[in-house]
């Protein structure tokens, strides 16, 4: 029989974690029973249809604090061994972190997880299953060590790099701590005194994505295309510097997207006099950006390290397009590299270094028609080995009913 999970992740079901709801959907599809509970409210709504399939999610952090404190006295009175030994680890996580903002943080999230332990006793919850090791994390377990349940993380970029706090704690008390590749692994094994670190990937469903017949219906010789949100960590503001190096003025460059970078962006482009080359398309419906991927050659995501630290994993959005049948260009950054291997599954430059990506753009558009299709067969292959959503879940599946 399969094992009732409890989910829990900072937003979901939102737009901004659509691997999340994805990956519900598939363990549904496999035969678990998943209750889903969110930290916060999800800002970014997904259609009637995914929430409908979803179904119910509590939202922690719309508890009223008071009903909050009550929930910890109702675990108090009916689990005080257990009660008692999550304040003790609390006590203790604080005494690590020291006094600052994030160990008073610790103190509000214990709290929360006694409302997060009532959930897991009402349905009889057999297993906590987290998207990100930190907030979330925090709160899974507490409720944990309030219940008895185990839980396990799936870990991703920035709650590592940037936001690690307690690593070796989470690690070493959870079941599994899943990550979404092998460079995250490497990272974590300093962490890791029980061999608990598992690579699970974030994957695609490949039934949705099939290969192309590409149609072009531009002038130009070369489209280089990007989807997605205009944020400093996906290296737009690269990509146009080194655009405007190329010799070729019959490369046309096409941007999906709005977020805060669009002003820098715009700035770039009127520089260096790019408008004839670089068309900032704004946000367009999901049918529209379909049409649109038939028909641009390259997909072109050259990710950076934000300022804040903050960078990709490896982006779902190269794997769509790899499967469609787009020859994609990235960088060097993270796991990218396990997901595009230069020159067999694509292209990779130097991350934040413009020369090297005007090198690989000039490499990639140079390619021959026939070594192009070599590189999106191999592409295609690749994703549907590795990053099979299917498969993802189903391993996923097997950990946890170890």
């Amino acid at each position: 029989m399969k094992t009732r999970i409890l989910y829990l992740a900072p937003e979901v079901p939102a737009l901004s974690a659509t691997f999340v709801y994805n990956e519900i959907l598939q363990l549904k599809s496999l035969g678990y029973s998943v209750v889903t509970v969110s930290v916060h409210p999800a800002e970014a709504k997904v259609t009637d249809d995914i929430s409908t399939q979803i179904g119910n999610v509590s939202i922690l952090y719309r508890t009223p604090f008071y009903r909050r404190i009550a929930a910890s006295v109702k675990m108090l009175f009916k689990q005080p061994f257990r009660f008692i030994g999550a304040l003790r680890q609390l006590i203790s996580d604080m005494h690590t972190l020291k006094i600052n903002r994030v160990s008073v943080g610790q103190l509000y999230r214990f709290i929360s997880a006694a409302d997060l332990a009532l959930i897991v006793e009402k349905y009889n919850i057999q297993h906590i299953h987290v998207h990100f090791a930190h907030v979330p994390t925090d709160i899974a377990m507490y409720a944990s060590k309030m219940t008895g349940v185990g839980y396990s993380v799936t870990s991703h970029a920035n709650d590592i790099f940037e936001r690690g706090y307690l690593l070796k704690e989470k690690i070493a008390r959870s079941k599994f701590f899943a990550t979404i590749s092998d460079y995250n692994m490497r990272y974590l094994e300093q962490f890791d005194e029980h061999n608990k670190v598992r690579v699970v990937r974030c994957g695609v469903d490949e039934s949705k994505f099939q290969s192309r017949k590409k149609e072009k219906s531009n002038g130009y010789t070369i489209v280089l295309g990007v989807v997605g949100r205009l944020v400093e960590k996906k290296g737009l503001h690269i990509l146009l510097e080194a655009a405007a190096k190329l010799p070729n003025n019959d490369i046309l460059i096409e941007i999906i997207g709005d977020g805060p970078e669009l002003s820098r962006l715009t700035e770039i482009v009127e520089r260096h006099g790019l408008n004839d080359r670089v068309h900032l398309l704004g946000k367009k419906p999901h049918n529209e950006v379909a049409r649109w991927l038939q028909q641009i050659d390259f997909f072109v995501l050259p990710c950076v390290q934000d300022k804040n630290g903050d960078q990709d994993g490896i982006p779902v959005s190269l794997m769509e397009a790899m499967l469609i049948g787009i020859p994609v260009i990235s960088t060097e950054l993270s796991g990218i590299p396990e997901l595009v291997i230069d020159q067999k599954t694509g292209y990779l430059a130097k991350t934040n270094d413009t020369e090297s990506l005007v090198k690989t753009l000039e490499t990639a558009l140079g390619s021959e028609e026939e070594k192009k299709i070599a590189i999106v067969n191999n592409a295609r292959k690749h994703v549907l080995s590795y990053f099979s959503q299917k498969k993802n879940a189903q391993y996923l599946g097997n950990l946890i009913d170890e």
